[in-house]
């Protein structure tokens, strides 16, 4: 019994022996890196800037740094709709350190379990997939907080790391800087907006024409006068409710239609795209 508890209390020194490591490695990580203490998305946001940005769908951490280098303001990197895995994620958002390209990772459901791996990993917003309710709302919102605003577990070792701050002072910013995205993507969602938009929190929000004109009815016709009836509406609510708003953009010109409506976070281009456009242009021109 003595050499069970014995073995117990060992144990316990060894698991606080370790964060304390852990805390003081992170430190001195810290000193080497880029230091983040505020969030350049969210401020250009709150300066009525456009934010410009590019899905990354393919799982490659070479591919987000090139785009971090082009000088996106943010990546959403996507586990929705991709086979990324979290490994392959961690190691994304650590390709964009040294620029200021903003991490964003969209998680597979408004799920708060979803959102602490990749909050741990650095990721500087999370998007919330499919909130079509006020208490939806809240939810995705807690999940991003720590207490007392929300319920985010507390080891944020990789998550100073990125950032390039010690453990201490990543805690003191991260309610604050950590963007809170949710996806309006479901006619419910649009009849509820007002009441979406009341839950304190929401950092921006965004709206995805194709779910959306799947859930009235509309399938793969998410330009149809209907649809932008809807994101019409929720674009009057949030200017109505000074949060901001994004959206797709299919072309440049599409982009800043957008942008002279009030959206704010664009987004232009995916990885794949990108690259079929590329490889397409190229072939297109030579003659064989």
């Amino acid at each position: 019994m003595k050499k069970a508890i014995g073995g117990k209390k060992l144990g316990a020194y060894l698991a606080i022996l370790c964060i304390l490591l852990f805390v003081a490695i992170s430190a001195a990580w810290a000193q080497q890196v880029q230091k983040i203490t505020t969030n350049r998305v969210k401020a250009l946001l709150k300066a009525g800037k456009p934010a410009i940005g590019a899905v990354m769908m393919l799982p490659s951490p070479h591919a987000a740094e090139i785009l971090a280098q082009v000088g996106f303001d943010w990546l959403w990197i996507d586990l929705e709709h991709t086979s990324l895995n979290l490994e392959t994620v961690h190691r994304m958002i650590q390709a964009t350190q040294g620029t200021e390209t903003v991490p964003i990772v969209r998680v597979a459901w408004n799920l708060h379990w979803l959102a602490k791996h990749v909050l741990d990993m650095g990721a500087m917003g999370v998007i919330m997939p499919q909130v079509s309710s006020k208490q939806e709302a809240v939810d995705a919102v807690q999940a991003l907080r720590y207490p007392p605003e929300g319920v985010r577990g507390l080891f944020p070792g990789f998550a100073a790391l990125r950032w390039g701050l010690p453990v201490p002072e990543y805690l003191k910013i991260a309610n604050k800087e950590i963007m809170a995205i949710l996806l309006i993507e479901h006619i419910e969602a649009v009849n509820r907006i007002e009441e979406i938009l009341t839950v304190p929190g929401i950092d921006l929000i965004f709206v995805g024409p194709g779910d959306l004109s799947a859930s009235m009815g509309l399938l793969g016709q998410a330009t149809h006068t209907h649809v932008e009836e809807a994101i019409q509406k929720v674009l009057a609510a949030t200017k109505k409710a000074k949060i901001p708003v994004g959206i797709p953009a299919v072309t440049p010109d599409d982009a800043n239609r957008r942008i002279q409506q009030g959206f704010q976070f664009i987004l232009v281009a995916t990885d794949m795209g990108l690259l079929t456009s590329g490889a397409k242009g190229i072939l297109g021109q030579i003659k064989r």
